[in-house]
């Protein structure tokens, strides 16, 4: 442990993508179990189930964390329709659940379909929280309400540049961040959602910060990092998808990151038993170190420990790990018992 002052708090969420319901029960029932404050899942339906059918189980299952979608797109469906899940998912989890909001990314490539404008996802988002707050909204020119019951819902946004980051601190309860467990990452973003939310008379500090941990066990950091390449090219492929601008990327990476882009293969997005060539893209490109001091913890639990230690001190307080590549069982057991009680208060 360094520095002089006490260590920050840190809170701990964790995910998972769905196959199999079966697994998904038990998988919630041990999450639970280990302490984590927010169980989430992800948006895209070519690769994984439904966001909101998992959620409901989810609901049902759980009793104390959180539950979120991280994150869900303005493309796929009508506000309407969004509001109207999220109102009986709050209901059923006795007041949960948050709804994570971006632009999109594989579900959009997976469908052909573009993702949204700025402006796009501002309306949606206003759209999405006001008829979940029972207040009638316009959506394109039409006036939408939901008849059957209202429930508020938290609106967060996945964030990765500074238009979205500056809308986010404007209307987002929470905030999620990739690659921002790099310092100058992190201050920038805050900075730029605290100008969001000064341009509307709002306190930052009402705004939860969460950032995206890639997380894996393993005897030595590096082998860890090396397990975690295709979730490395995966993030890097829509952090740094539309635009670099202050993202704090070197002029050296500038071209890596395009050329990763444009061979990346969406079709095996976050699906580490078939994404081999993406991750073979960050090898070749000279990425690996880069991306994984924006992105990884990795290495035996007390290496963690200190990593995680390190990113907390640079503002990076609320953390959700990942377990893509290890046995998330196995993960979760050693979590709850070396990493998790290092930070207990």
């Amino acid at each position: 442990m360094t520095g002089s002052g006490p260590e920050p708090a840190v809170r701990f969420a964790t995910g998972t993508t769905v196959k199999d319901y079966d697994w998904y029960r038990r998988w919630l029932q041990a999450a639970e179990s280990c302490g984590f404050e927010m169980l989430t899942t992800g948006d895209s339906q070519s690769l994984w189930a439904d966001p909101f059918v998992s959620m409901a189980v989810a609901a049902e299952r759980t009793a104390r964390p959180r539950l979120g979608i991280t994150v869900s797109n303005p493309m796929t469906r009508h506000p309407a329709v969004v509001a109207s899940s999220l109102v009986a998912l709050q209901d059923l989890s006795a007041g949960r659940m948050v709804y994570g909001l971006s632009t999109g990314d594989s579900a959009l490539r997976a469908i052909g379909v573009s993702p949204a404008r700025v402006d796009r996802l501002e309306e949606f988002a206003r759209a999405v929280k006001g008829l979940c707050a029972g207040e009638t909204v316009t959506w394109q020119g039409t006036e939408l309400v939901l008849r059957w019951g209202s429930h508020p819902v938290p609106l967060w946004m996945a964030a990765e540049g500074p238009r979205t980051q500056f809308l986010a601190g404007q209307i987002a309860d929470g905030v999620i961040l990739s690659n921002a467990l790099d310092p100058e990452v992190m201050a920038q973003a805050r900075a730029n959602i605290a100008s969001g939310a000064a341009s509307v008379g709002r306190s930052a500090d009402a705004i939860e910060i969460w950032c995206m941990a890639a997380m894996c066990l393993a005897d030595t950091e590096q082998e860890g990092v090396d397990k975690l390449k295709f979730l490395l090219a995966g993030t890097a492929n829509h952090v740094y998808r539309f635009h670099m601008d202050q993202k704090g990327v070197p002029a050296e990476h500038v071209r890596a990151l395009a050329i990763l882009q444009d061979r990346y293969d969406s079709r095996h997005h976050a699906t580490p038993e078939r994404a081999g060539a993406n991750a073979e893209l960050v090898d070749e490109l000279g990425l690996v170190d880069f991306l994984a001091q924006r992105s990884v913890i990795a290495g035996p639990p007390e290496h963690c420990v200190e990593r995680i230690r390190q990113v907390a001190r640079a503002g990076a307080t609320n953390l959700i790990v990942s377990q893509f590549v290890n046995d998330p069982f196995e993960f979760m057991e050693v979590f709850a018992r070396d990493i998790g009680p290092a930070f207990v208060l």
